[in-house]
């Protein structure tokens, strides 16, 4: 009996060391501090506990609580481990080793067919050889790069914005977003803009005002797509087959989202392919289409790789955008003396009998310091895109395992107070040198390194004209009874900005 007692003993001292290692150990003895562990979701609980809705603020109170810029914990079987600071961001940003992504991930490959495409999801020589592709040809007309052409279209679409808010809506679809004289849904008015921005580019063909709503139907996906990859999908990359119970979570929306970009991109393709005349090339769509019809085109170029990089590309163009002007807005709705010093400078310098140009972007600097300062608080990205270390390596002074998952929290470096100092003000000026200039700019809303952002250029120039030319015209004001606070946000993969009617009056 005695024996028997002994061994049950033995038995549960092996068991709760077990679970002890399990709940509270790490991959390495110099891993950073980090969440214990549970079952399944690993410490996700924690995050979800402490924030279900925005998890990354959990984090945020980790880092404090442990007094650590660096955070490990478990998402799943994935470690992770959570950079906070501006210094351990962009270590790990500008780390080759870990440019990595969760290329294997389930809810990655089940939107491309599949398969590792696309520039966003995956990862190694093809990512690197897709993304050169793209950008190299992409700028050849106007991504990230100045060109008459292209910005002579930007400011006829800009035009067309401005029309429609002061003439009203033109047919039913309009009266959607626009309605009685000066009431206006945003972000849904700025769509068609954002999406033919793009189009200019990709496809060399904007859409009329007539066929608006087209564009408002594939951003209303992509929306879909980016809304949908919240709490619960972030719950399905870590455990795929949850998507098989309570209806999939948000697995049907994220899919459905992005299956409707890509028709659209499926569809443009069809019409450019069947208009395709010799070696004219009227946007990168045409190239691609060029390449595929070469015999000795781009050896890894497939249609399912166009359709996946053009929904890889335009998702963010088609929300974040929008999403961004609207959140802008809304800010200067809520701090009107702020709206009153950027109409002052756009009043003198620019006057309003023209329409801005970027020309006019180094002359603005109070304007251009706006758009900055909301960004950095209102972090549409908080978490960015998750990393992956393709090989052991170090950050911040502690060991990072190969395969470990890299996540910089831009939102907590964004609300930094050793950096910003009141990181909660919405303060412009501090982007500002003492006489008024733009001076060093250290958000990073895009992110830093060998994946930055592809279309970082591209945003800020939309966000600079679109913005400036609507407060140049426009005063804006809350409706009652619709969402009004700055708080009134969505969660996703990128935060956005719940629906709301403004009224929107031309300027006296």
């Amino acid at each position: 009996m005695p024996v028997v007692l002994a061994l049950l003993l033995i038995l549960l001292v092996v068991i709760l060391n077990k679970f002890y290692n399990f709940v509270f150990g790490k991959p390495l003895a110099n891993a950073p501090p980090g969440l214990p562990r549970f079952p399944i979701w690993g410490s996700y609980w924690l995050l979800l506990w402490g924030n279900y809705n925005f998890p990354h603020k959990t984090i945020h109170y980790y880092a404090k609580k442990y007094k650590s810029k660096v955070v490990g914990c478990w998402l799943g079987d994935y470690y992770t481990i959570v950079a906070t600071n501006y210094n351990s961001i962009k270590e790990l940003l500008t780390k080759k080793e870990y440019d990595g992504r969760l290329t294997d991930a389930f809810i990655f490959t089940s939107r491309a067919f599949g398969k590792k495409l696309g520039i966003f999801f995956t990862d190694g020589d093809k990512w690197r050889e897709q993304r050169r592709f793209a950008l190299r040809y992409m700028r050849e007309f106007g991504f990230g790069r100045r060109m008459d052409k292209t910005e002579s279209d930007f400011a006829e679409e800009l035009g067309v914005l401005l029309d429609t808010l002061k003439s009203g809506p033109a047919n039913e679809n309009e009266r959607k977003v626009l309605k009685d004289g000066s009431m206006v849904r945003f972000p849904d008015i700025l769509y068609p803009t954002a999406a033919n921005f793009f189009l200019t580019i990709f496809t060399g063909e904007r859409l009329p005002r007539t066929d608006h709503e087209k564009l408002r139907v594939v951003s209303r996906a992509a929306a879909k797509f980016q809304r949908n990859s919240d709490t619960t999908g972030g719950a399905i990359l870590v455990t795929p087959w949850i998507r098989h119970f309570a209806h999939g979570f948000s697995y049907p929306g994220f899919i459905e989202g992005s299956t409707g970009i890509t028709n659209f991109i499926k569809k443009r393709f069809g019409t450019n392919e069947a208009s395709f005349i010799g070696d004219a090339e009227r946007g990168f769509l045409d190239t691609c289409i060029k390449r595929l019809k070469d015999e000795e085109g781009f050896p890894t170029i497939t249609e399912e790789q166009v359709l996946m990089l053009g929904t890889d590309l335009i998702f963010p163009a088609l929300t974040a955008n929008p999403w961004a002007v609207t959140i802008i807005i809304k800010y200067m709705m809520h701090h009107p003396h702020i709206m009153e010093k950027v109409q002052k400078q756009i009043d003198t310098v620019i006057g309003r009998d023209r329409l801005i140009t970027l020309n006019d972007r180094v002359n603005l600097p109070y304007v251009e310091a706006t758009i900055r300062e909301v960004m950095r608080v209102e972090t549409m990205t908080p978490w960015s895109v998750a990393h992956r270390a393709t090989e052991r390596g170090t950050l911040d002074g502690f060991d990072v395992p190969k395969n470990a998952v890299l996540v910089t929290d831009l939102y907590s470096m964004h609300h930094d107070p050793e950096m910003w100092g009141d990181p909660e003000e919405v303060r412009p000026e501090r982007f500002l040198t003492e006489d008024g200039h733009m001076g060093k700019d250290r958000s990073l809303p895009f992110g830093a390194g060998g994946r930055l952002c592809a279309g970082e250029t591209f945003a800020r120039q939309f966000l600079f004209l679109t913005f400036s030319t609507l407060v140049q015209n426009f005063d804006f004001s809350f409706i009652e009874g619709e969402p009004s606070s700055l708080e009134d946000r969505i969660p996703g993969f990128a935060t956005s900005p719940k629906d709301f009617w403004a009224r929107v009056t031309p300027r006296k």
